[in-house]
Parts: structure tokens; sequence; C-alpha cells
């Protein structure tokens, strides 16, 4: 159906805008009195074929060039089938702007009154519209038949290009970063401008768009614009859409796909602070729990205090020489790290699985209506992984043994990732977080069976720690040092959203001045479904967290919530 529609819409801009003023006048004769006019169709017919069908023929060659030449490099690149032929002619033959486009049909407009009203002055509009059409929209196709080879061929000798990077492109979540695109004698036919466009990933929130005029053919240039946004998270950007569009706005021809690039936004290191001090189960310690000692007065090494250190340990003299509190550590009981394991859940069961593309259209069956907000739900995982970072920091300032587990994309499929956490390599571990994102094929049970059966090596057996948001935990019981840190992922979602405004005045008022490119009509956003409301979407993941809640109770599992404080992270007791 796809291509169908596709196909029809490269014959409108082609064939049936040639036919359009025959076909109007033709409709228009059946409804009024167009007697005037019959004397004169023949000679007009004979007009308009010397004039129209010579450059109906020129830009059906030059369209003809453009698409031959794209289906020979997606061969050459080892592409093959009849989609490859619908997505050139699709391309190549789509030259109207929406300003074009516009200009077409009040020209046709004008032929219907001009014979309605039988007034000439409209037929003159009518006549001036469409000719300036034809002429704008053959000129650009020839043109630009010869300027994309000139592009090309420029480019494969390296005499110029167009480069494409982010500065700087790894970043720490929330930082600004600026897009450049490095243009080097890029070639830009007289009376064109070179447009630079792509719609970013939506979390980035916004698209690049850059027009640039013939200064760019004679010397090498930069532009640059910031991002709005930086969140967690690994986006590729690219090939970004060149295209050549003449002055008045009414055409415009593809010329490349090019300049990729990549930016990593990596997960802050947030404060963890806990609600009280977690209790222990044992008499020994827990990951999360640190048993009270009696200070000693034996020989003593010194190490800075960390929260939950005893305070009867500080070393006062040294903590004010040195300007931070060090406590004392006895020689005769050494200090032996724990191992312990931090495990990301990302898994998504079937009926909170996120459909990004069909954003607020209507759930099906066993469907909550969070999967039907992507946002949201990125959200939830960024709460996620600032936890599972900030806590990893924390057990690591501690002395603590910390490894991280997550089940991250790689390619086609989904793999189990584990990373030691070793001081002075912090962005490396992070960057595992900004490599994390929801996947639907390894659940919580795989990814714990999977580190039960994997070799433990000598001494006590490591403890577990997961990170979820209790979407769904499995049913299994869990082995003991197990614990749990549920995300209070209803806490994230915002209590008010930006009102909607209504179609009419959607329609009828612009965002923009007048005769800005930002007021172009998107009917496929226009009439989209609006998103299910927030308070449907917290109600959804409120419902989920103490259903995991519950669970984790009939397990016997030591559970703590975490929830943003502030820019700190709060682990609470439930």
């Amino acid at each position: 159906m796809r291509t169908l529609y596709r196909l029809l819409r490269a014959g409108m801009h082609t064939a049936l805008l040639f036919v359009l003023p025959w076909l109007t006048g033709a409709l228009v004769g059946l409804a009024f009195d167009v007697q005037e006019v019959e004397e004169t169709k023949n000679r007009f017919a004979t007009l308009f074929s010397v004039v129209v069908v010579p450059l109906f023929v020129l830009q059906m060659a030059a369209i003809a060039v453009k698409i031959g030449r794209e289906v020979r490099a997606q061969h050459a690149a080892g592409r093959r089938g009849f989609g490859i032929w619908v997505d050139a002619i699709d391309r190549h033959v789509r030259i109207l702007t929406e300003r074009g486009l516009g200009m077409a049909a009040v020209s046709l407009g004008m032929v219907v009154l001009a014979l309605a009203a039988k007034w000439g002055q409209f037929g003159v509009l009518a006549i001036a519209g469409l000719g300036i059409m034809y002429l704008a929209s053959t000129g650009a196709t020839l043109i630009s038949a010869f300027a994309v080879r000139a592009f090309d061929d420029r480019v494969r000798r390296g005499r110029g290009a167009i480069e494409r990077e982010m500065s700087p492109p790894v970043v720490d979540a929330g930082d600004a970063v600026e897009e450049r695109f490095l243009l080097t004698r890029v070639p830009v036919p007289p009376g064109f401008r070179l447009h630079i466009e792509e719609d970013l990933p939506a979390r980035l929130g916004g698209d690049t768009r850059f027009a640039l005029d013939r200064s760019v053919s004679r010397a090498e240039a930069t532009v640059a614009a910031p991002l709005p946004r930086t969140p967690r998270g690994v986006y590729r950007l690219g090939p970004a859409s060149i295209w050549y569009e003449d002055i008045l706005g009414l055409t415009r021809v593809f010329v490349a796909s090019r300049a990729c690039a990549s930016l990593r936004a990596l997960p802050r290191v947030r404060p963890v602070l806990f609600e009280r001090r977690p209790r222990s189960h044992a008499k020994a310690e827990g990951p999360l729990s640190i048993l009270a000692r009696i200070a000693t007065e034996d020989h003593f090494r010194t190490k800075p205090y960390v929260a939950g250190d005893d305070l009867r340990r500080v070393h006062w003299k040294q903590s004010i020489n040195t300007g931070q509190l060090v406590v004392r550590l006895p020689e005769s009981v050494p200090h032996a790290p724990s191992r312990i394991r931090l495990v990301l859940d990302t898994f998504l069961p079937p009926g909170f699985r996120i459909a990004a593309n069909t954003d607020g259209a209507r759930l099906r069956q066993g469907e909550r209506a969070v999967a039907r907000a992507p946002d949201a739900m990125e959200d939830v995982l960024d709460l996620l992984v600032d936890a599972w970072i900030g806590l990893a920091h924390v057990l690591l300032r501690r002395g603590e043994a910390v490894t991280l587990v997550c089940a991250v994309r790689d390619g086609e499929g989904t793999v189990l990732r584990d990373i030691a956490c070793r001081r002075g390599e912090e962005r490396k571990w992070r960057a595992v977080g900004s490599d994390a994102s929801w996947q639907n094929d390894i659940t919580l049970d795989a990814v714990l069976a999977k580190m039960a059966a994997s070799p433990q090596g000598g001494g006590k057996p490591p403890s577990t720690i997961v990170v979820s948001a209790g979407l769904w935990l499995g049913e299994t019981a869990r082995a003991p040092g197990t614990s749990f840190i549920v995300a209070d992922s209803a806490s994230v979602i915002p209590d008010h959203t930006a009102p909607q405004t209504p179609l009419a005045k959607r329609l009828l008022f612009f965002d923009y001045p007048v005769g800005a490119e930002d007021n172009r009509l998107d009917l496929k956003r226009l009439l989209a479904p609006r998103p299910p409301p927030p308070s449907v979407v917290r109600a959804n993941l409120a419902n989920a967290t103490a259903q995991a809640i519950e669970q984790m109770r009939v397990h016997c599992a030591p559970t703590l919530i975490v929830r943003r404080k502030g820019l700190a992270l709060v682990l609470e007791t439930p």
C-alpha cells in the first residue's frame, strides 16, 4: 500500500500536473456555461502543446537520467529489487515544494474562476502562475541533472566534501553540544540555495536545518547550531538529506544523503542518599548495610570518610591537617572487600513494549497506556541508569569490588554485558550506562540464571543487587544475598503537559511569521491521535511498582525504593 501511494504521489508531481488544467476546465464545463471559450479551445490547445509538451519531455529526460544514475549506484552497493526503483522515482520526481504546490492550486483556482465568472483577468493570473511553475520545475530538473553529477564528481575526486561532527562527541547528560557541518567547495547552481536537513531523534528535541548560498562553491564554510537537549544515550545521526532549492522556493531537488555523526551522552554520577541506615538481616554485612564496630587502639591505616563509616573511628587531628574527614582502619583486621554485582533490569514485558512508531494510536488488547508514551518510558530508564551508576560509585568508594551487569543491544541482537568497576575508569563503565536501552529478549530470570551458572572463583559468593522498574520480575524465588532496588517510576511523569491546540486553530493560526518554512503543513502530525494523558501513564507505572514490592515481600527479599530528590537519589524503605 505504501508503494502504491508513493507511485501515485510521483505521478501527481509529473504528468498529472500537466493534465490538471484540462481536467479542471472539463469539470467546470459540466457545471457552468463555457460556450464563450469553446471556439478558442483548439487554438489554446495548440499553444499549450507547443509550449508545455517540450517542457514535459525535457523534464522526463532529466528525471530518467537521475533515476538511472541512482539505481546504478544502488546496484554497485549490492542493493537490488523493485524497492530501490520506487525510492529513486519518489525522491527525484517530487520536486515541487509546499509553496510550489500551493501556487499550482491557486492557479487552478484562477482557472475555475475565469471560466465560471467569465472574467479574463483570472485567466491571465492562471496562465502566469502555471507558466512560472512549469518553467521553474523544468529548469530545476535540468540544472540538477548536471549539478548533481558535478557534486558527485567533485566529492569522488576529493575536491569537495561535506563533513559532520558533534563537538564534543562524548559528554555528560545535559551538557551543551554543538552540531557542525564542514563544507569544502560544494557546487551550488546559480539561482539555487543548498539545504541540509534531517529529523533528529525525538529525545534530542529538534531537527537539523541549514540553508547556504553560492558562496560555499568557492571556499570552505562551517555552519553550526546547538542541540536543544542532550539526554543520556547513544545517538547515531545521519545521513543528512542534501537538497537544492530555487530562490523562489517553488522547487527542491534531491542531491545526496551524506554526513553522519554520533553522540554519546554519559549518565551523570548523582549522589545516593539513604533515608535511614539499612539494617542487616544477618550477623554479617550486606551489600547495602555496614555493621557497627567498636573502635580499637591498634596500629592503624587511614582512609577518607564515606557515608556509613563508624564516626568513632574518625582521626580528628589528621582530618584537620588534610581538610577532610579521615577514619582509622585497624591493621589487625584487614579490609576484605565484598564482591557485589549490580544488575540493571531492562526487560519489557509484552504489555509495556514501546510502540514508538504509533505514538497515540489506539491500544491493542492487553497493552498498557504507557506503551504509547515512549518519552515516559525513556525517563523511567534514565532514573534506573542513574541509580545503577550512582550506587556503583558509592560502593566503589566504600572499597567494594563492584561488577555492573546489563543486557544491551548489539547490532541485531541483545547480549549480556558485564564490566568490573575500577577507580580511574569511571567513564568506561558509565559508557555502558549510555548503551542501556529497553529490550524484549533477555528476562531478569535469564540474567540471574546465567550469572549463577558462571564460574564464581574462590571465597565468598558475590551478592547481587537488582535495579529494576518492577514491570516484570519473574516468578522464581531469588537466591540468598539478592536485594532489589525498585524505581518509583510514576514520580518521573510530569503532572502537567502542554495544552493541546484545537484542530481549527492549528489550521488557521501559525506559530511562526507568515511565509516562514516552519509553517509547513504536516497532515500526519496534525491529524495524529493524541498520546495517553500523564495521569493514565502514572497510574500504570504506580500499579506495576506496587505489585513488584508486594512480590518481593512474598519472597522475603530486601527491597528499597529509589526516587529523585533534587539532584540526588534517595533510597527509601517501602
